[in-house]
């Protein structure tokens, strides 16, 4: 028994034909091959942006002065805000 995807989207249909005809390869090929590089550039993207708010954390760990970094986050806030307003 095989494995089936009914695609209802006639554009869809006729996009993945259109594709599979131009590089000849079959319907079922060309959306795996597309599916896969989909994920793929998502797995990029996803590592991409750990990278960015890696490189910012080390910037403000590196500004952070001795003092700060003996603090917990709550006490940093708590000698801000009173009571939620600016103390």
């Amino acid at each position: 028994m095989g494995v089936q995807l009914n695609i209802k989207d006639p554009e869809t249909v006729r996009l993945a034909r259109k594709l599979a005809g131009a590089t000849g390869r079959s319907v079922t090929e060309t959306i795996r091959q597309a599916l896969e590089q989909a994920n793929v550039d998502r797995e990029a993207e996803i590592a991409a942006r750990i990278a960015a708010i890696d490189h910012i954390t080390e910037r403000v760990q590196r500004k952070l002065t001795p003092e700060m970094r003996k603090i917990t986050s709550k006490e940093a806030m708590d000698s801000i805000y009173d009571d939620g307003l600016p103390a």
